[in-house]
């Protein structure tokens, strides 16, 4: 199944199954995402419908996820960004997180931030939690895995490259996005997924995730070490070689640019760019002197 999460012009959101060019909701007799999640059903005849082209994609994810990031996953990618070469694999993951806001769905518009030129693209395939789990071994890992959705795990570089620490290149208020769905495991089966990305429809990334460093059971069993997954966790799992950043001369994101990410069996993932509008400062009231 597809599953997906959706704002309809009003401002009502809700959640269901994608069946062609429709939405089936379930939000209707199930609780909340996040128990669709870990207790799938199937659609009913009598469950409402809903025109794709009548929403907005929200990102497949819980109401308060944790985004947990893998860096450097690729071999590929961790040489492109002179981490060493593809033998120096690390022995644990590098990791890094994301706030919710960072993250648009499918169709809205990717924000490159007021006054910074260097938002650069990382298209990954990530992992949403179904069931959860805390020290899960990675022999039961898929079992907790609802299903995996498109990322667009963007960063802004200058900002990332200010200390050793990603997070201040990765939590731009919507400069990254996920979706449009995800489809679950059972259908996606566990075998390698590719994973492609593509600018005004120029591939510039293109990987099989049969090459991660850490495989999904692995990150899973990694993270859920040292913190409780829950239904509507995100994992990203690491991008392939091909960022802006290690082009001669750099190319980074821009208004007017379509950014696509396609990972197999799961979908495409499409945004495009615009510059976030800059507001003034809003002036912080005197307090008065004392006396």
């Amino acid at each position: 199944m597809r599953l997906a999460r959706f704002r309809l012009p009003g401002g009502t959101s809700g959640f269901g199954v994608v069946a062609g060019d429709v939405i089936v909701r379930l939000d209707q007799r199930v609780g909340s995402f996040e128990q669709l999640l870990a207790d799938p059903v199937a659609p009913s005849p009598d469950d409402p419908t809903i025109p794709l082209d009548d929403i907005d994609w929200l990102p497949p994810v819980g109401d308060h996820p944790k985004i947990v990031c893998v860096g450097f996953n690729y071999p590929s990618h961790a040489s492109e960004a002179e981490r060493g070469p593809a033998q120096d694999a690390p022995t644990h993951p590098t990791l890094f997180t994301r706030f919710p806001d960072s993250l648009v769905g499918a169709g809205a518009p990717v924000v490159r931030p007021a006054g910074e030129d260097s938002l650069d693209w990382e298209g990954e395939a990530a992992l949403v939690i179904g069931r959860p789990g805390r020290r899960i071994p990675p022999e039961e890992a898929w079992s907790h895995i609802a299903g995996v959705t498109c990322l667009a795990e963007n960063s802004v570089r200058t900002w990332q490259l200010h200390s050793t620490q990603a997070a201040a290149g990765k939590n731009w208020p919507g400069s990254g996005a996920a979706g449009p769905w995800l489809t679950s495991t059972d259908e996606l089966g566990d075998g390698p997924l590719r994973v492609t990305t593509r600018l005004n429809g120029d591939l510039v990334q293109d990987d099989t995730t049969d090459r991660l460093t850490f495989q999904f059971a692995d990150l899973v069993a990694y993270v859920s070490t040292f913190t409780p997954l829950r239904p509507g966790d995100l994992i990203a799992t690491g991008t392939p070689r091909g960022i802006g950043y290690r082009m001669d001369p750099p190319r980074f994101l821009r208004p007017g640019d379509v950014l696509e990410v396609e990972v197999s069996g799961v979908g495409v993932l499409r945004n495009g760019v615009v510059d976030e509008v800059a507001q003034d400062r809003v002036p912080q009231p005197v307090g008065r002197a004392a006396r």
